[in-house]
């Protein structure tokens, strides 16, 4: 009896501090939502950065920030918090157009080599879903696996055991297929890391080094892929080939 207390006493705390924290988001995320309608970019940027402190995060206040910092002129960080909106949710239009809106501000133009078609058509089955919605569909599809094989098992009928099955066998397929895409992703997600660069200028040398020789000049909002680290100094390669070492401060992380 007192154990039985106990537990439904932890999970009404439980529940009240859920509740409390997420009421606490909600407010947090009005108020940034006010400055920003206040054209107070500055403060609804604050409001939407304490939401991401607790741990909590959205293509949607990643995609307010993006609007903020290119309501200020700030194209590195706009298109840096973009991108990070882009990544929790691929598919959405607006967060498509603004990043789009936001690159031909750039004044870098980075060539990238031509790819041969299937590369392109392979990049767009692996990034049609995010990570989350990979996740959320790969339970979904091992669910079904599993309800078709409890009815191939009970199922009086044939018919209903040879449907069941060749569903079991189809939806089983599709549960492998996107289980590799997801592995895929994680994998590339450790270790293909991109980032933005935030400064104005950055000037990319030959070793994490003041004192060596400078290969090339990078301006704010260029998109780099991050190859190691050094102290405080990053090395990045880009899309044409280029590489050099920049201070890592100036670089932000997708």
């Amino acid at each position: 009896m007192l154990r039985r207390f106990v537990i439904s006493g932890l999970l009404i705390l439980f529940a009240s501090l859920t509740y409390a924290f997420a009421g606490e988001l909600e407010s947090l995320f009005q108020q940034g939502n006010a400055a920003y309608h206040s054209e107070k970019y500055q403060e609804a940027i604050k409001q939407y950065q304490k939401i991401l402190s607790q741990g909590y995060e959205s293509a949607e206040i990643y995609y307010n920030i993006g609007n903020c910092y290119f309501r200020l002129a700030q194209i590195g960080p706009a298109i840096l918090y973009y991108e990070k909106a882009r990544k929790l949710n691929p598919h959405d239009p607006d967060i498509a157009y603004n990043l789009e809106l936001a690159n031909l501000k750039v004044v870098d133009r980075l060539e990238t080599p031509p790819r041969f078609f299937l590369f392109h058509w392979w990049d767009g089955i692996k990034l049609f879903y995010s990570i989350a919605q990979l996740t959320y569909l790969i339970i979904i599809l091992f669910s079904l696996v599993v309800i078709f094989l409890i009815i191939w098992l009970f199922s009086k009928r044939s018919r209903l055991q040879r449907l069941s099955l060749s569903g079991a066998v189809l939806v089983g397929v599709l549960l492998v297929f996107w289980t590799y895409i997801l592995f895929i992703r994680i994998h590339e997600q450790n270790h293909l890391i991109e980032g933005v660069v935030l400064a104005p200028t950055v000037t990319v040398r030959s070793a994490p080094d003041e004192n060596s020789t400078d290969v090339f000049v990078l301006h704010e909002g260029s998109k780099t892929r991050l190859e190691e680290q050094h102290d405080k100094w990053v090395k990045i390669s880009l899309p044409d080939g280029k590489t050099g070492w920049i201070q890592s401060e100036t670089l932000g992380i997708i």
